[in-house]
């Protein structure tokens, strides 16, 4: 099973409650979760975010998505995407982490990281 779809099924109904309890529609919800976590693991893939003792930068991550891009292309404005981000990146980085995501992330980012992102 790949990394996204196990984030999905274990996060993605706890998330999509958060989005709809910070103003999203359970839809604008239901189409953001899975544009946004595709576009975080494609930041992940290319982007140096780790540094060799495995650490993240959340912010980091945030800022290597076009929010404005991201907004247009699920619905929402530019502030509902970052929100959803906001809530959204500390999970899935704890997933990465509690699942050996990450590892494997850290262990392929000279790569190309084909393990992990052979499904995107």
């Amino acid at each position: 099973m790949d990394i996204i779809q196990s984030f999905m099924d274990k996060e993605g109904g706890s998330i999509i409650s958060e989005l709809t309890s910070r103003g999203f529609s359970a839809e604008q919800a239901s189409g953001f979760l899975p544009e946004a976590l595709v576009t975080l693991m494609q930041g992940l893939k290319v982007a140096n975010l780790f540094d060799s003792a495995g650490t993240g930068s959340l912010t980091s991550l945030r800022d290597s998505v076009d929010i404005a891009a991201l907004a247009s292309r699920t619905g929402v404005d530019s502030s509902d995407a970052e929100t959803g981000l906001n809530a959204l990146i500390p999970r899935l980085i704890a997933f990465l982490k509690d699942n050996q995501g990450l590892s494997g992330l850290l262990d392929d980012k000279a790569g190309g990281l084909t393990s992990v992102f052979k499904n995107l």
